[in-house]
């Protein structure tokens, strides 16, 4: 377990958040999500942690400049930070960078591959609690008319099963609600997130892999100007995004 050193997170989690296990954060759209996903890889990243972020309706750029806002400089992490930003016009993966590439990952054997090549790059640097996979509105993948029920399968297992590594995932729960709910039965740690009256961000904690939780709702401290650009980078992302997912 680690403490993150995030104020409102050490509230509802006051042992520590449990390394090598896997959390969903579920919610409508619109309720900041991402913003959450981002806020513990900080904190991991803060103590010791490596994290893959796998970016599906924001780019690296807007990325990497929440991230400033949120006070994490991607700069200070070299070697620790990897990208893989989703990219359904392509087969397999595209390098972009050291430590950046383009992926299909829409296919299973595509997302094997990309954390394939992120851990490559990740080994070369010590860390104490390994490494965090962070992915957002992971749920637009389900839109794949080919590989949708082979990709949700695939996370479902990977929350299930996978223990090398510690899973952050977010999804909306305003789309494939049955598809949704079994992610919500597999996964350690879950989580539900809604947007309230005045743009407000709220998080409620329902199931902790084998540590202590408080289990009531925290208002996530986030100014109403960074909830509205999330809002519309994920609102550009999806409208560009899952019109090409469903050709594929």
């Amino acid at each position: 377990m680690v403490k993150l050193g995030i104020d409102w997170i050490d509230s509802i989690l006051p042992e520590g958040f449990p390394a090598n296990t896997s959390t969903l954060v579920s919610g409508p759209g619109g309720s900041g999500k991402p913003l959450i996903g981002y806020m513990f890889a900080s904190g991991w990243l803060e103590n010791d942690g490596k994290v893959v972020f796998m970016l599906t309706s924001t780019t690296l750029e807007y990325m990497e400049s929440t991230m400033k806002i949120l006070g994490t400089n991607i700069d200070d992490y070299a070697g620790k930070i990897f990208f893989v930003e989703l990219d359904p016009t392509i087969d397999g993966i595209k390098e972009e960078g050291a430590y950046h590439i383009r992926a299909n990952f829409i296919k299973p054997e595509v997302w094997d591959e990309a954390l394939s090549v992120a851990n490559n790059y990740l080994d070369g640097t010590e860390s104490k609690l390994g490494t965090m996979v962070s992915g957002a509105a992971l749920n637009l993948l389900f839109f794949s008319k080919t590989y949708g029920k082979e990709i949700h399968a695939k996370i479902k297992e990977i929350l299930k099963e996978d223990k090398e590594r510690t899973y952050f995932f977010t999804v909306n729960s305003d789309a494939f609600r049955e598809m949704v709910e079994e992610l919500e039965k597999n996964v350690d740690n879950l989580m539900f997130s809604r947007m309230g009256e005045g743009m407000k961000l709220h998080l409620k904690v329902t199931r902790m892999r084998e540590v202590p939780f408080i289990e009531k709702e925290v208002e996530v401290p986030l100014s109403k100007g960074v909830l509205e650009s999330i809002k519309q980078e994920a609102e550009k992302g999806k409208k560009n995004l899952i019109p090409a997912i469903r050709k594929i």
